[in-house]
């Protein structure tokens, strides 16, 4: 009897001490990933002797069997040390698939050649911390980390990991620099697809594959895809990963979270395999050497395209000879363009009113209920967007059209192919950054247009970068209210807050600061080069555009460092690491008295 009284209380205690059992084993696991993680990037980009090559081998080769069996623990301590014992409970359940992914790769790599190379285990290793650091939001402390920071601590992570994935050997055909996998990494993680390496030659076909992956992860961030497995495994998440969330994902309805995220990555899945089957529908099949190349080809554009990143696996891109003049291809790439940089909030509202609406219709035609009439179908946001995206395309199709129709459009002689080359330089330049003209030979009128859509970018919450068409158009009715001595700015019937103009005009002057401080560094350090080019590759690394006029290859590396940071700030935005750096100040109970200063 004294002994079930010790088994009892012993297991009580074991109960009570179980939270910091784990917590202990959360801080192993993540201690072990790290210092996985470090020594994959010491392994790959430093130079060292082969005992210490070795070395560091074999420590990383028994890493997965210490984390393996440390998630197990963890999974066993959740499930079994409770009141009531549950095998599958959701909520742990993606430690129990983190053991077993760990166990598969350490029974199968004896027996797959392609399992068993050191890259793979490296990129396995990577990713497994990049995944620990980001689930939860909660391992640096939790109240700590703001929205802003966490954004923009996993876009630093995900370059790190890409950098590291470059700088293997099987990855690329030749040894590329640590600055220039650094460069390659952060213009695939920010979707902007400038380049100074050759991507059609420098990387193999495992190279190419993460590079897609990178710019799937980039375009989308990754703390949709890692929230959106935790929420489809756990069944839920914590308030505060919550709240986090909606304000990165930008959505007015916390409650509907799990049903956004699936609406995004459903839109995303399904654009980007209508996209694939479109674009091999229209490619020349005789320009590849197998069918599955001609499918790979179009994966890797589909993607490209609608993440609005600019990479392609072509020899100089699409200018090549077989798809110059290949229109329908070029416009399955223009509308998967626009379809990735309309922007989330705008397609969830689509698709809402459209469901409305369709319910409604056969409610009427096939019940006989009575029709539901929306006064208002979409939002004031939505209608901005789109008048925008219409307006902009419209205009610059034109402008491009006139600039260069005895230009670049020469070579296109029938009115058809000028049209679409005219939609297809007015499309990219809006972030997308595929190019089917020599750059170095545009007019300089064609270049200061390409500039200013380069600037405005594509819209809130989308794949696309710059300033936003939202954040033009509202400065834009800012100054046409003033200039009509209004007191407020009012579009669709609405009134424009006072905060969305404060913070339109606060993000087109950051804009043009670190572009202005960009132009100015690489100048300097560029002498040589012209202004003109040089103020082109900062307004396209700014808007995470892509598009270059020949000289990114060319420059040293403290001006491709100026690059990197310029694509980081222009992808995470400067308004968003302000927000994560400076402590929010509480609404005041006082006003002091108001007073006019001179302006012009």
């Amino acid at each position: 009897m004294k002994l079930k009284h010790y088994l009892v209380d012993f297991w009580d205690k074991l109960i009570l001490i179980r939270e910091k059992v784990v917590k202990r084993i959360d801080w192993a696991i993540f201690g072990a990933l790290l210092l996985a993680f470090a020594l994959v990037i010491y392994q790959i980009a430093f130079p060292k002797e082969l005992a210490v090559e070795n070395w560091v081998d074999t420590i990383l080769i028994d890493i997965p069997i210490v984390v393996m069996f440390l998630y197990f623990i963890k999974w066993v301590l959740q499930n079994f040390i409770r009141k009531r014992i549950k095998l599958l409970d959701r909520t742990h359940l993606p430690d129990l698939i983190f053991a077993g992914l760990l166990y598969l790769f350490l029974y199968l790599k004896g027996n797959f050649e392609l399992i068993n190379q050191n890259w793979f285990l490296y990129i396995l290793l990577s990713v497994f911390f990049v995944v620990r650091l980001m689930r939860e939001g909660t391992i640096f402390g939790g109240r700590g980390m703001t929205p802003s920071v966490l954004f923009v601590v996993s876009f630093i992570m995900l370059i790190l990991v890409g950098t590291a994935i470059l700088l293997i050997p099987d990855v690329s055909s030749q040894k590329i620099s640590f600055i220039d996998a650094l460069f390659t990494a952060t213009s695939a993680v920010c979707v902007t697809g400038l380049t100074v390496v050759d991507t059609s030659t420098t990387f193999t076909g495992i190279g190419q594959d993460m590079l897609l992956v990178l710019i799937q992860i980039g375009g989308l961030g990754l703390m949709t895809f890692t929230n959106f497995f935790a929420i489809l495994f756990k069944g839920g998440m914590s308030f505060r990963n919550h709240l986090i969330l909606s304000d990165i994902i930008q959505t007015d309805k916390p409650n509907s979270l799990f049903s956004t995220l699936l609406k995004i990555m459903s839109y995303t899945l399904v654009i980007e395999l209508i996209g694939v089957f479109f674009i091999h529908l229209t490619s020349n099949e005789t320009f590849f050497t197998s069918s599955y190349d001609s499918w790979m080809f179009s994966v890797f554009h589909s993607i490209s395209a609608f993440c609005n990143a600019g990479f392609s696996t072509l020899p100089d891109g699409l200018f090549n000879g077989g798809f110059r003049y290949n229109y329908p291809f070029q416009l399955v790439i223009c509308v998967l363009v626009i379809l990735g940089g309309i922007g989330f909030p705008v397609v969830i509202d689509l698709y809402d009113t459209f469901k409305k609406l369709i319910k409604s219709l056969i409610g009427w035609l096939f019940f006989k209920k009575r029709f539901i009439f929306m006064a208002r179908n979409l939002n004031v946001h939505s209608r901005l967007v789109l008048t925008s995206t219409g307006v902009l395309l419209a205009l610059g199709t034109v402008l491009y059209f006139i600039t260069e129709y005895n230009n670049s459009l020469q070579p296109h002689p029938t009115l058809y192919g000028k049209v679409v080359q005219s939609f297809f330089g007015s499309v990219t330049p809006r972030t997308a950054g595929f190019n089917t003209v020599d750059m170095g030979g545009l007019m300089q009128g064609t270049i200061l247009i390409y500039l200013l859509l380069m600037w405005i970018g594509a819209s809130p919450s989308s794949t696309g970068g710059g300033i936003k068409t939202t954040t033009f158009t509202i400065a834009i009715s800012n100054i046409v209210a003033l200039a009509k001595g209004k007191e407020r700015v009012d579009l669709f019937k609405r009134e424009i807050s006072s905060s969305s103009i404060h913070r339109a005009f606060a993000v087109i002057f950051l804009s043009l600061l670190i572009i202005g401080m960009a132009v100015f560094l690489i100048s300097t350090f560029e002498p040589q080069q012209e202004l003109t080019k040089i103020a082109f590759e900062c307004f396209s690394a700014y808007s995470t555009v892509g598009l270059s006029m020949n000289l990114t290859p060319q420059l040293g590396t403290a001006s491709k460092l100026v690059l990197i940071v310029t694509m980081f700030l222009g992808r995470v935005g400067m308004f968003t690491l302000l927000f994560g750096v400076f402590k929010k100040i509480q609404s005041s109970s006082y006003q002091y008295p108001k007073e006019n200063v001179l302006i012009i």
